[in-house]
């Protein structure tokens, strides 16, 4: 009776490894179905402050976080409820406009790359014109929006966003003399 029941356990052994191979071969098979393995890539995540001042123009330092790959990014601008109806407007920052602390720009006038990353410490200049929309292009527009002495007090976004558009950073601006 001894050796009926040795007999006994040994099936019971291997139709239950077999079964736990199967749930975890499902397992693997779901996941790699479900893009659990794909590779998901964050923004970089910085903080930035930005000043505007009427005589000294426009800056934005970065103080914290990873580095940003600056051919890659886009700077954002837009009027922030101080403003009124017109936080709609959203204006990109011709990267050819954004100077480093040697006055070399992001992006040179041919295409070329001229600063390659924004790290913590950095302070780039934004030089007119800024960029590729109506806002903040040097005009009649952006001497109402920004060189105007009644806007002291008022304030503006600008986001730096990745290709995809994902936020990296934001910083609200206010319009100083």
């Amino acid at each position: 009776m001894r050796q009926s029941t040795q007999e006994a356990v040994s099936p019971v052994v291997g139709v239950m490894l077999m079964l736990v191979v199967t749930i975890i071969i499902a397992a693997v098979v779901s996941a790699f179905s479900g893009g659990l393995s794909q590779e998901t890539t964050k923004a970089p995540q910085v903080t930035i402050q930005g000043k505007y001042s009427i005589t000294e123009g426009f800056t934005i330092e970065h103080t914290g976080g990873d580095p940003i790959g600056t051919p890659t990014v886009k700077i954002l601008v837009h009027p922030a409820e101080s403003f009124g109806t017109s936080t709609h407007s959203v204006d990109v920052v011709n990267l050819t406009s954004v100077v480093d602390s040697t006055n070399t720009a992001w992006l040179k006038k041919n295409g070329g790359i001229g600063v390659k990353t924004f790290r913590a410490g950095d302070i780039a200049r934004i030089d007119p014109p800024y960029h590729e929309g109506p806002w903040l292009q040097p005009s009649s527009a952006y001497t109402a929006w920004f060189n105007n002495s009644a806007n002291v007090g008022k304030t503006f976004w600008v986001e730096l966003v990745d290709p995809r558009g994902k936020m990296i950073a934001k910083s609200e601006i206010t319009i100083v003399p």
